[in-house]
């Protein structure tokens, strides 16, 4: 008879080899995950056998910065490698339909990514995920531009790191540039495209990862229209875990009177299914395809514009009123980390008022007012008087000759056809803007809580608008002005029922502000004291005026 032990000890070796063998699988899971080459086909590969080491090598020469600069999670990106694999986000249906693509040789692409201080690991990332997964007869050459980051030594590093890993590549076209100084995104991306020569140009921000079948839906729309510029649905990778996420198709690009970017939510219509492309007013600046002709017959980017900020809004306003149209194509994705804040300086300007960073986006931004908005410029001043100060050092003759060559619309077009929801909000609005008594103007403190009188012209001045409807006087953040206990003003959430917008409601009396409910006027009777009072004819410290009124005054 068997004993016990004598039974037990087939089990056991079954066990250890069984443990043996679970080891062994994620000692090779681990090191293939940490080497980042999971996907990168072998023919992509030299004969070296340790490109681990070559890419640690490469990132290694990443200078010290402080841990913030980037914006991103750097110790996590160096350790992901050069390539990872992406979660599939596009819908199943991209996948089995077959694309009608025009031949190679004339819809050939030129990608332009242009950087400043951008982790090398990072950067690299982007590349290598771009050529990896972009069929090899479509991608004509690749146009990378340092502009003017600390890492001198980048491209060069690059150029050989290239060399050895993609040299089976000799088709492929690498233009590399740095800029002696800092010039700017847009200056940037107008030099790459001015040496690109492929048929269709792609503007790449250098924090992205490209998804798989990328290219092919793009190029499926744009072969139908040569006038269409499109973009991939961004898939939102996050700065602090990486983590790559799917992007929703029921958001498009928009923008608000002061010329800032939002994303606008929208509705599928009846029959539209979430994978078929649909049209954006705007697109997110960092990705971008269109024939190369047709943005070089627009003007490029605006060259008058500065560093970073408003070349999208620009661009895209342009193409629309001069002919052309943008779509988001939801079959094509790309991931892009939105970082919170710039990760880079812009430079001093002469408004001691606003930050650099300000400043610079609001001269980008009276440029498009000045150029685009005809009459609607006053809207953007409105909400942005500072603008109003800042000098401009060319005049508008040359776009106003573009406008004549291609035959633009006015703006008014683009509002009517284009962009309904701030169409819609300009015919809310019976009043908006700055509210100005006497030489300074209402102004509410950064957490909504205390009103002041402030400098009119300082970066953060408070913007107020009046809906004709219901009455209600709301700033930036939808905070409405109030009167509650014991006439007291006071900020609050703007309401959404009528129990709750009747203490918010207002009427214009002349340039006084009259509070519906208790019959009563804003007041200012000493320095930064407001308060609700009797109203009185012509009393100045009642008198707030709008910087831009819509509807007559009673």
């Amino acid at each position: 008879m068997f004993s016990g032990r004598q039974f037990c000890r087939p089990r056991r070796r079954v066990f250890y080899i069984f443990v043996f063998f679970i080891c062994n699988l994620l000692f090779v899971f681990l090191c293939i995950s940490e080497w980042g080459y999971n996907d990168l086909p072998a023919s992509e590969l030299n004969k070296s056998s340790d490109h681990h080491l070559d890419y640690r090598e490469f990132i290694s020469h990443t200078p010290e910065r402080p841990r913030d600069l980037y914006q991103y999670n750097l110790s996590l990106s160096d350790s992901l490698g050069v390539v990872r694999k992406l979660p599939t986000t596009r819908h199943y249906r991209c996948i089995t339909q077959p694309y009608n693509l025009p031949p190679p040789f004339e819809s050939n692409l030129s990608v332009v990514i242009s950087f400043h201080n951008e982790a090398r690991s990072m950067l690299l990332r982007t590349i290598v995920s771009l050529l990896i997964r972009t069929p090899e007869d479509y991608l004509h050459e690749l146009i990378i531009l340092d502009d003017g980051s600390e890492d001198v030594t980048l491209l060069d590093d690059l150029k050989r790191w290239m060399g050895s890993v993609f040299w089976a590549r000799d088709h492929l076209g690498l233009i590399l540039r740095r800029n002696p100084r800092r010039m700017g995104l847009i200056w940037s991306r107008n030099r790459g495209a001015s040496l690109a020569s492929g048929y269709y140009v792609l503007f790449l921000d250098s924090h992205c990862e490209v998804n798989e079948g990328w290219l092919e839906p793009l190029l499926e729309r744009l072969a139908l229209n040569p006038h269409l510029a499109v973009s991939p649905l961004l898939d939102p990778i996050d700065p602090t875990t990486l983590s790559y996420r799917k992007g929703s198709e029921l958001l498009k690009g928009g923008f608000d009177w002061s010329l800032h970017f939002h994303w606008l939510k929208r509705q599928l219509a009846n029959h539209e299914h979430p994978e078929m492309p649909y049209q954006s007013p705007v697109f997110a600046g960092g990705v971008l395809m269109m024939s190369r002709e047709w943005f070089l017959k627009l003007g490029s980017f605006n060259s008058f514009l500065k560093i970073w900020g408003g070349e999208s809004i620009e661009l895209a306003i342009k193409l629309w009123l001069c002919g052309g149209q943008i779509e988001i194509v939801p079959c094509s994705r790309i991931g892009h980390i939105f970082r919170r804040r710039h990760a880079f300086d812009f430079p001093p300007q002469f408004d001691q008022e606003l930050s650099s960073a300000q400043e610079t986006y609001l001269h980008n931004s009276k440029i498009i007012a000045e150029s685009w908005l005809d009459e609607y410029k006053n809207m953007f001043y409105a909400l942005r008087p500072a603008a109003r100060r800042i000098p401009l050092d060319h005049t508008y003759d040359e776009m106003q000759k573009l406008r004549r060559e291609l035959q633009c619309h006015p703006f008014e077009w683009y509002l009517r056809h284009v962009s309904s929801e701030l169409r819609m909000h300009f015919d809310e609005l019976s009043a908006t803007g700055t509210l100005r008594n006497e030489d300074r103007c209402l102004h509410a403190t950064q957490n909504d809580t205390h009103l002041i009188l402030a400098n009119c012209y300082r970066g953060d001045i408070t913007q107020w608008s009046m809906l004709g409807n219901s009455g209600q006087l709301a700033n930036q953040r939808e905070y409405c002005l109030g009167v509650g206990f014991r006439s007291q003003i006071i900020l609050e959430p703007c309401g959404r029922n009528e129990s709750t917008r009747k203490s918010q409601r207002w009427m214009r009396l002349g340039t006084q502000l009259l509070h519906a409910e208790t019959h009563m006027c804003l007041d200012n009777p000493l320095k930064d004291r407001l308060e609700m009072s009797t109203c009185r004819s012509n009393a100045a410290s009642q008198s707030f005026q709008f910087a831009l009124e819509m509807e007559r005054q009673t």
